[in-house]
């Protein structure tokens, strides 16, 4: 049975500007979390009965911190190249074009109307309430079914995550085997603030982000995890076992924190 929530819209003045926030309630919720989402937004997740006079003083008790993240946030947002018809979005080590159209106003592309299998069949199409996206060759299409920046946004999340369920536990996989190690499960997930994470009943889980970067950068965070299996902390331990695998892994660590903010999702 599905959880019940609503979402309420408010507003509340932080350093002289008006600020629009989201109150989520969650039934059967018990604690509130303030938090800044992956589009800037500031949003608190409450239990059923909160109000927004509650969330109000919430966030002001956290004021500072709630500044801070929505400036940075923004900041990172203003590096983040546009999804425009023509942006190249990266897929591990390939560079994809998108292009966007409504359904009922494209034909469809040649190498579609050759296809003899159903392209519902296949691991590079997606298909949602909000539209479809396929992949043709080189470029990565996209049919919403409503204009909105929004709703391409949550296409091609959904893809990518669809890509990162494909690719990611493969790699793992074999990344494993170098080390004589195995996961107990490994889960897709859409980390906030990690690319992946390992607890201590040998779980790992992954940001689906990670096919957006280099392959190269997407497996030493997969080694980073693995070795977590065998140290359960950031020790000289684990750090020796990281380096007899990545090398170089201080200089991978900071090439991802340099992409980190200019990638498009």
């Amino acid at each position: 049975m599905a959880t019940k929530r609503i979402t309420l819209q408010g507003r509340i003045d932080l350093g002289g500007i008006s600020t629009p926030f989201k109150l989520l309630r969650v039934a059967r919720r018990r604690h509130v979390h303030v938090m800044v989402d992956d589009e800037g937004e500031l949003l608190v997740r409450a239990p059923w009965r909160y109000s927004l006079d509650e969330a109000v003083e919430v966030i002001r008790e956290h004021g500072r911190w709630v500044e801070d993240t929505l400036r940075t946030s923004r900041a990172m947002r203003r590096k983040r190249p546009a999804l425009v018809p023509g942006s190249r979005l990266p897929l591990l080590d390939e560079q994809l074009v998108l292009v966007v159209h409504q359904q009922a106003q494209i034909p469809l592309l040649p190498e579609m109307q050759e296809r003899k299998e159903p392209l519902s069949k296949g691991t590079d199409f997606l298909r949602s309430p909000a539209g479809t996206v396929y992949r043709s060759k080189q470029r990565l299409c996209v049919e919403p079914n409503r204009i909105g920046f929004e709703v391409l946004r949550e296409l091609l999340e959904g893809w990518f995550r669809q890509q990162a369920a494909r690719f990611l536990p493969e790699r793992l996989d074999r990344l494993a085997e170098e080390l004589a190690v195995r996961p107990a499960r490994v889960r897709i997930r859409s980390q906030k603030t990690r690319w992946g994470s390992c607890s201590s009943d040998g779980e790992i889980s992954l940001n689906w982000r990670l096919v957006l970067l280099p392959s190269e950068l997407a497996d030493y965070i997969l080694v980073h995890e693995l070795c977590h299996l065998r140290h359960m902390d950031h020790s000289s331990g684990f750090w020796s076992l990281v380096a007899t695998l990545v090398p170089d892994h201080a200089i991978k660590r900071e090439r991802i924190a340099a992409l980190q903010p200019a990638l498009a999702l």
